[in-house]
C-alpha cells in the first residue's frame, strides 16, 4: 500500500479534511492532496511529526508494522500503574501526550487521573481545572478518533466525570452515545449515574430491565449450547453446563419457587436424557425425581389465577404478561414422561416407589 493512502486512511480515521491536516502540519492544502494522490512524497521531517499526529509509528505511515507505537504507550501506561501516585501518573502521561499527541488510550488514561484528583484534593480551584481537563481530553478522542473502542472508552470516563461532578444529564448523554458494542460499559455506566445521583427509582428500573435482558440471554445461550453438546456426544460437557443453567434458573427464586419453571424443566430434562443416555440408572432416576419437583411447581402455576409459567418473580422483577408458553401447561405425568422410562428403570431399586409418588401426587 502506498504511502499516500496510507496518509489517506490515517487522516479519514481522525475524520478532519485536507485541509486541517495542511494546517496541523504547516503544509499547503494542495500538498495534502499531491501526497494523498501519489504525486508526491512528504518531506522526511514530517514523518515524525505525521506519525504523533495521528498517534501511530512511523512504520505505520509507510505501511508497516503497526505496532511499535502500541506497544511505547503501552509502556508508558505500565510505568503510570508503578508509579502508585495520581500526580506522578498525571506528569508521566501529560509528558507523553508531548510525543504522541494524538494518542487516545494516553488521553483517556489522563483523564482518568485527572478525575481522581476531584476525589482527593482539598484544593477547589485545582479540582475544577482537572475535571475541565479531563472532560476537554475525552471530548477530543470522540470527535477525532476513528477507534470505535477508543471512542467509547472516552464516553465511558466522560459518564464517569460528569457523573461524580454532579452533572448527570451530560453523564447520560455521555452514556447514550456508547456503541451497542460496548453494551457492558453503557450498562454499568448507566447504573453508576443513578447511584451517584441517588436516584432508587431509575435504578431500579435500569436494574431491572439490564438484569431480565441478561438473564433471557444467558438463558438461550445455554439452552442452545447444551442441545449442541448432546448433539456431538459432549455428555460430561453437556452435564457440566445443565448444571450451570439450572443454577441460573433459581437465581431469582426467591419468594417465587416457580419462577421460570418451565425452563427448569427443559434443563432438568436434559439432565434425564444424558443420564439414560450414559446408562446411569441410578443418577437418570434422581434426575426425574428433581424434574418432578420443577413440574409440581409448574401445574401450581397452571393452577394460579394467572397461568403464567414464565411469570416474573414480583421480589426481583415486574410481573410481565407475554411470557406464556402453551407447552408449559401439566398433564399426566407418569403417562406423558415417565412411561418413558419403564423399561430402563424397572430393575433401578425406588423406581416403583416413585411411580405410586408420582400417582398419588399429579392431581389437579
Amino acid at each position: 500500500m502506498s504511502i499516500g493512502r496510507n496518509i489517506y486512511e490515517l487522516r479519514k480515521g481522525k475524520k478532519i479534511t485536507q485541509g486541517q491536516l495542511a494546517e496541523k502540519l504547516g503544509v499547503t492544502e494542495q500538498s495534502v492532496s499531491k501526497w494523498e494522490n501519489d504525486i508526491c512524497a512528504p518531506d522526511v521531517s514530517l514523518f515524525p511529526i505525521m506519525a504523533g499526529f495521528f498517534g501511530v509509528s512511523i512504520d505505520r505511515i509507510f505501511g508497516y508494522s503497526v505496532s511499535s507505537y502500541d506497544e511505547e504507550v503501552d509502556k508508558i501506561l505500565k510505568e503510570t500503574d508503578d508509579a502508585m501516585d495520581t500526580y506522578k501518573e498525571i506528569e508521566i502521561m501529560t509528558s507523553a501526550l508531548e510525543r504522541y499527541p494524538n494518542s487516545a488510550k494516553l488521553k483517556t488514561n489522563l483523564a482518568f487521573s485527572l478525575s481522581m484528583i476531584n476525589r482527593i484534593s482539598k484544593d477547589e480551584k485545582e479540582r475544577k481545572e482537572a475535571v475541565a481537563k479531563g472532560i476537554r481530553l475525552c471530548n477530543e478522542v470522540v470527535a477525532t478518533c476513528g477507534d470505535q473502542k477508543e471512542v467509547d472508552d472516552a464516553l465511558s470516563m466522560l459518564c464517569r466525570i460528569y457523573s461524580e461532578t454532579g452533572e448527570f444529564e451530560k453523564a447520560l448523554e455521555a452514556n447514550s452515545k456508547i456503541s451497542n458494542e460496548n453494551y457492558y460499559s453503557m450498562v454499568i455506566g448507566r447504573s453508576k449515574i443513578y447511584k451517584d445521583k441517588n436516584s432508587i427509582n431509575e435504578l431500579s428500573k435500569v436494574t431491572e430491565e439490564d438484569l431480565w435482558k441478561c438473564f433471557l440471554a444467558m438463558d438461550l445461550i445455554l439452552e442452545m449450547y447444551v442441545s449442541a453438546l448432546r448433539k456431538n456426544q459432549e455428555f460430561e460437557k453437556a452435564l457440566a453446563f445443565t448444571r450451570a443453567h439450572k443454577k441460573l434458573l433459581s437465581m431469582f427464586d426467591e419468594g417465587c419457587e416457580n419462577f421460570y419453571a418451565i425452563h427448569k424443566f427443559w434443563a432438568w430434562n436434559q439432565d434425564v436424557r444424558i443420564s439414560k443416555t450414559l446408562e446411569r440408572h441410578e443418577k437418570c432416576l434422581e434426575k426425574i425425581k428433581g424434574l418432578f419437583e420443577v413440574y409440581l411447581q409448574m401445574r401450581a402455576a397452571e393452577n394460579s389465577e394467572s397461568f403464567d409459567v414464565a411469570e416474573r418473580n414480583p421480589l426481583f422483577f415486574s410481573n410481565t404478561k407475554g411470557f406464556i408458553e402453551e407447552n408449559g401447561r401439566g398433564g399426566d405425568f407418569d403417562k406423558n414422561y415417565l412411561s418413558q422410562f419403564d423399561n430402563f428403570l424397572a430393575n433401578t431399586e425406588g423406581y416403583a416407589e416413585f411411580k405410586e409418588y408420582v400417582k398419588a401426587n399429579d392431581v389437579l
